[in-house]
């Protein structure tokens, strides 16, 4: 287990060093972002990308989070990692108004033939759903904010009920992303 932990550190270090610099002018930008795709390597699956809301405004702009997931059909409980048998190790690194952040996390997944799904409850207002679709290797994420979460100074509340996010290529992020204008 130790190797997964000394990779993983390697991974976080990796992703640290992908957080890209502000994106060209925009008659450079592609029509379509590509999307980052998902390898699957029998009972492992892997992607690294940056989360995009589907529908960008100023409301919904988020930090750029450069992220990195690996997940495994077995292992979870075995490994004392979680409470479920198949089980996820995701890794971002941000770096919001310049200071540097990188962790990563062990998260219980329910594995089928068809999909991979993640569940995160511990931010305050929002469940964090991640799906991998097996099939097309794709993963979406969903943001669902919590009906009876209130936050600092009912905060919560000025989250939209639901967001949707597609997890978009690094290398068509760094050269292509343009940010929504404040």
């Amino acid at each position: 287990m130790s190797m997964q932990l000394r990779s993983m550190a390697t991974v976080v270090l990796g992703l640290a060093m992908c957080i890209p610099v502000r994106a060209q002018d925009s008659s450079k930008v592609a029509d379509k972002p590509k999307l980052a795709k998902l390898t699957i390597f029998g009972d492992m699956i892997s992607v690294e990308g940056f989360w995009e809301p589907d529908n960008p405004a100023k409301e919904n702009a988020i930090v750029p989070t450069a992220i990195h997931m690996e997940c495994y059909r077995h292992g979870g409980k075995e490994g004392n990692l979680t409470k479920t048998e198949a089980f996820c190790v995701v890794a971002t690194a941000m770096a919001p108004d310049g200071l540097l952040m990188a962790d990563f996390t062990f998260q219980g997944a329910s594995w089928s033939d068809d999909e991979v799904v993640i569940s995160d409850d511990s931010p305050i207002c929002l469940i964090n759903k991640t799906f991998f679709d097996l099939k097309r290797k794709t993963v979406t994420g969903l943001d669902i904010r919590k009906p009876e979460a209130r936050g600092f100074a009912d905060s919560c509340k000025l989250l939209p009920d639901r967001q949707s996010y597609y997890l978009r290529d690094r290398v068509d992020y760094a050269l292509f992303h343009v940010q929504v204008k404040k």
